[in-house]
């Protein structure tokens, strides 16, 4: 080592990566436990659900193809494939339909759109499995990761050309390498090179939506596991990748606080702000969905005498910037409708729910549809979002033939956890057995998500993961 080259103590990522590797009060409270079962039991609720979407039947194919070791389920998938390929499939499944959870989180003053965190948590299944992790270790290694994605989040300012799942890499990394049980230099390299592979565009999320949103998430969290695995071989990375004006400064804003990365857990866990998506949509349009839903039940066969419906929600940047977004005003793909503020609306009050079946046969192409979309207006309050804070809230004003007005409005839809006392079992389970009734039975159904809400006392979660592979369908 010559003088030019720093210690592997002094560097930042080496901090972090020391970091990863502590286990915090927080992680076993059962507050946080119970927290993380339920955030399990969604994911992989979501991932039976994306079983047939068009993004991961393609994953599928592509997998059984390269065949690989089979030490890991594929959800809902009737063979097994190795870590690398199950972190691929597994977290496109779990994201596909957009059903995942979702976070929000304060980015100068303003509440905006986090991320959703579970687009890697199948990496932590995959590489438990592989291992035989303890269940206590999955979850733990699982609320480290949505710590670790808040804190690099952090470091993204609001207007970053960067999406959120430039995070997800070294998220993956983290915890995979705490389930192999690294050290902390070898943890030091995982976290470099998937650092070295993690940037994504934020242009993945926006315009005219591909099948790349879908997949991003998948990318990373796969590149990361591949970087925990070859620095368990020795493999090094780049140490100064956060501290060197060549590395991600443009990504990670070190000017926003570095150290906050390896700080002590000192608030509320980021995973007790982690919300669970009642409608496969977009995370900002819950509240949306609901109230749309409530209007619905009092229109009941006026739909035709709608002359405009007035959709107001919080005024925040986020909310401002994706009402902006002309392709999700007239959507053209299944990725942008389950994205527009417009065509929901406007198809809950038709049909009064919002399932696949709505996005079923380019449903916003239909004449009634798409005049009914037409007539919705978007608009911000203020007063909206302070009434409901660390949500995303909506009023709904229909107006009908004849000068009547039905109003609706949702502050906090069911899905919505509160900090000081997580999600709402409840409207959790509801989800699962809704989303999973075409691969098990009720007795299944139960007999699986009573696996998963006990997590924590598992000494190995390869028989639960057993269970879920029984569920595949061919």
């Amino acid at each position: 080592m010559n003088e030019h080259t720093p210690k592997l103590e002094a560097s930042s990522i080496a901090r972090l990566a020391a970091w990863t590797l502590k286990t915090e009060d927080a992680y076993v409270t059962n507050l946080a436990l119970r927290q993380a079962e339920l955030i399990t039991l969604d994911s992989i609720g979501c991932a039976f659900a994306s079983r047939d979407a068009g993004s991961p039947l393609r994953v599928a194919e592509l997998v059984q193809e390269l065949g690989g070791n089979p030490t890991c389920t594929a959800i809902g998938f009737p063979f097994r494939t190795s870590v690398l390929n199950a972190t691929l499939l597994n977290c496109a499944l779990v994201r596909s339909l957009d059903f995942n959870d979702v976070q929000f989180i304060m980015k100068e003053g303003k509440l905006h759109v986090g991320g959703h965190c579970s687009d890697s948590l199948a990496a932590a299944l995959a590489v438990g499995e592989m291992l035989g992790s303890p269940g206590r270790d999955v979850l733990t290694a699982i609320m480290m990761g949505y710590e670790l994605f808040r804190r690099l989040r952090n470091l993204m300012p609001y207007s970053s050309v960067w999406d959120g799942t430039s995070a997800s890499g070294l998220v993956t990394a983290a915890m995979a390498g705490r389930l192999l049980k690294l050290d902390t230099v070898q943890q030091t390299n995982a976290l470099a090179l998937a650092a070295a592979r993690c940037v994504t565009p934020s242009i993945v999320r926006y315009g005219e939506l591909s099948g790349a949103k879908n997949m991003v998430g998948a990318f990373t969290a796969q590149q990361g596991v591949q970087s925990a695995l070859l620095a368990a071989k020795g493999m090094t990375g780049p140490r100064q990748i956060l501290d060197h004006k060549w590395g991600l400064e443009s990504v990670f804003d070190p000017s926003r606080g570095l150290a906050g990365l390896w700080a002590p857990v000192e608030d509320s866990l980021y995973i007790m702000n982690s919300h669970v998506k009642t409608f496969a949509c977009i995370g900002t349009a819950q509240s949306e969905v609901v109230a749309a839903l409530d209007a619905h039940a009092r229109l009941k066969d006026r739909i035709d005498r709608i002359e405009a419906i007035d959709v107001i929600m919080a005024d925040l940047p986020i909310i401002r910037k994706q009402q902006a977004e002309v392709p999700r005003l007239t959507p053209s793909t299944r990725e942008t409708a389950d994205h527009s503020f417009t065509f929901l609306p406007a198809v809950v009050l038709i049909d009064g729910e919002l399932t696949p079946r709505q996005f079923a046969n380019e449903r916003w192409n239909e004449p009634a549809t798409k005049a009914l979309t037409a007539k919705v207006r978007l608009s911000v309050s203020e007063e909206l979002g302070q009434r409901a804070p660390g949500a995303m809230p909506c009023q709904l004003k229909v107006h009908l033939a004849g000068g009547e007005t039905v109003e609706t409005e949702c502050l906090f839809p069911p899905g919505h956890s509160f900090a000081d006392r997580g999600l709402n079992q409840g409207p959790v389970i509801e989800k699962f057995v809704n989303i999973t009734s075409e691969f098990m039975n009720r007795e299944e159904q139960t007999r699986l998500a009573d696996a998963l809400l006990d997590l924590r006392h598992q000494t190995s979660i390869t028989p639960i993961m057993g269970m879920i592979a029984s569920h595949a369908r061919a």
